[in-house]
């Protein structure tokens, strides 16, 4: 039995409440808040074993929750090359880890690598097979790109892999070519699913989670959503939730069907009766998650106009015939739906599946979420407000990726581009995200870019649809609770919820929003319990 008693006080506290903003303390007892307000009021029943925790100015919020990411890939990720641009800026660059790895890896065993980006490589190119057929002759190599959409691969992985030039391109999917209609290695969307690399195993992905978990607390994140769970991946949870080492919330949504090297799982799930809900504080299952399109950066994303100075529109993974029964069988079950939609068409297939759907079945009080939503029209926004559907924003991309963006889609589209402050307009709740490990999982670059709308660069993308601080916090903790029916529960401090907080360095409505981008998490705690703090990191690495 827990018997925990801290009190906050001699700081800041945001609490995100939006009927009580701010307050000078707060009482903790057994990982649940018990009171906010006064420091006076605090400190009247404080015991003797109570804990006193002088916030010395800085500021108390709730911890970030993260709505849309692939946490068991991610922890992968950290187990491969990293191919990021920050640590590898060119192709050589990227050979040259690939050859490091060539080096201690035995002949034969795959090598694999993430992050990659095209439009941030010096070369502003994709790698090929060629270019990693010079130092990996005799290994298989898989680098994906940092969308997830793409992936390049050398010739002995297409070898063993038995992908020739007369393979057939796979519905949804393409095995580019160059002009002379050779395999140039790199694969898109559907495409990677021919791939024979081998899976990670169980031990693997309990390391790659780990190191994962490490670093979503000092980003101050204590509730991921999973958009991509696999049965190896509930496992995984369950795994280290009985060892009592799973140390953030996970909200899974299970992969529906077959797409993306993915194995879907929806005639099982059905077939056990698995409902949204399930599981408990730690672990609860959320729904299912579908899949429309591509993305932007891949010239993927299903879009109606072509991408800028090209005659391509995209890739469309199903029409709505194909969709809607796939949907409604989950409906029909008692399973919430997230569908993937970045693009302008594959958003309108995915509000006409909801809106057929809602013919028969209630759908408004079920909080279904579109993901990513990055180019909705007006249209769109007042149906997907008729149905109560979430757009589950990937406002982050904008820090990241939004010079791409702007390159791929012009001016006049970038400005309603994840579009903030439309969707609050229209009273749609739009949590948002980092799609971890497509970017950098840190929600300090999302707030910054749903305020600014400024990319990494500093180029101002648009100017249309800034929103203020107070909403974009929203995104990342009330709004973000809402779309998983906790939002009295975690991402808010008032009584009764849970002590899902962190501490931080400077207060994020008072500094300069350019200064945003420099926040630093002190302390995060789960439940009261004390899971990250930089002072402890500092002593670690010194002993």
């Amino acid at each position: 039995m827990r018997d925990e008693h801290l009190i906050f006080l001699n700081g800041d506290v945001l609490t995100m409440n939006d009927e009580a903003p701010t307050a000078e303390a707060i009482v903790v007892k057994n990982g649940i808040i018990t009171y906010v307000g006064e420091e006076r009021e605090a400190l009247l029943g404080k015991k003797d074993d109570a804990e006193i925790i002088d916030l010395e100015g800085r500021t108390l919020m709730p911890a970030f929750i993260e709505s849309h990411i692939h946490p068991s890939i991610y922890g992968l990720t950290l187990l491969e090359i990293d191919c990021k641009p920050a640590s590898a800026p060119s192709i050589n660059d990227l050979l040259k880890k690939v050859k490091d790895k060539v080096s201690n890896t035995p002949k034969g065993q795959w090598i694999k690598g993430w992050g990659w980006d095209d439009s941030k490589l010096a070369e502003r190119r994709n790698p090929t097979r060629w270019d990693l057929d010079q130092v990996a002759p005799d290994h298989p190599v898989v680098l994906k790109r940092t969308c997830a959409h793409m992936s390049v691969v050398n010739s002995k992985a297409l070898e063993l892999s038995g992908i020739s030039e007369d393979t057939p391109n796979p519905d949804g999917g393409n095995l580019e070519r160059d002009k002379h209609g050779r395999l140039t290695g790199l694969l898109q969307e559907k495409a990677q699913g021919l791939l024979a690399a081998p899976k990670y195993g169980h031990a693997d992905l309990v390391k790659g989670m780990k190191l994962a978990q490490k670093q979503f607390a000092g980003w101050g994140i204590t509730t991921v959503h999973d958009m991509s769970t696999q049965p190896t991946d509930l496992q995984l949870y369950q795994f280290l939730l009985e060892k009592d080492e799973l140390a953030v919330r996970v909200r899974p949504w299970i992969w529906a069907i077959d797409q993306n090297g993915f194995d879907g799982s929806l005639e099982e799930v059905l077939s056990v009766g698995l409902r949204s809900g399930f599981g408990n504080d730690m672990l609860k299952i959320q729904g299912l998650k579908f899949m429309l399109d591509g993305s932007v950066g891949g010239k993927t994303a299903a879009v109606t106009a072509p991408f800028e100075g090209t005659i391509e529109t995209g890739i469309l993974y199903n029409d709505e015939n194909e969709i809607f029964p796939l949907m409604k069988k989950g409906i029909e079950s008692g399973l919430r739906i997230a569908i993937h939609a970045i693009g302008d068409r594959a958003i309108e297939i995915a509000i006409r599946a909801f809106e057929k759907i809602n013919e028969t079945i209630e759908l408004t009080s079920m909080r279904n979420r579109i993901e990513h939503c990055a180019l909705p029209a007006k249209d769109h926004l007042q149906r997907m407000k008729r149905l109560e559907l979430i757009a589950a924003s990937s406002v982050g991309f904008l820090y990241h990726i939004g010079d791409n963006y702007l390159n791929k889609l012009g001016e006049e589209r970038m400005k309603g581009v994840f579009p903030q402050k439309s969707f609050k307009e229209f009273g749609i709740v739009a949590p948002g995200n980092s799609d971890l490990p497509v970017n950098d999982g840190n929600p300090w670059m999302g707030v910054y870019s749903a305020v600014t709308r400024k990319s990494s660069s500093g180029q101002i993308l648009d100017d249309s649809q800034n929103i203020s601080v107070w909403d974009a916090l929203k995104a990342y903790t009330t709004d973000a609770a809402y779309s998983s029916f906790e939002e009295h529960a975690i991402g808010i401090i008032k009584p009764l919820a849970k002590a899902d907080l962190m501490v931080i360095s400077d207060h994020p409505l008072k500094v300069d929003v350019e200064k945003l981008t420099d926040m630093k998490v002190e302390r995060t705690y789960l439940e009261g319990r004390l899971i990250y703090s930089d002072s402890t990191i500092f002593e670690t690495m010194k002993g």
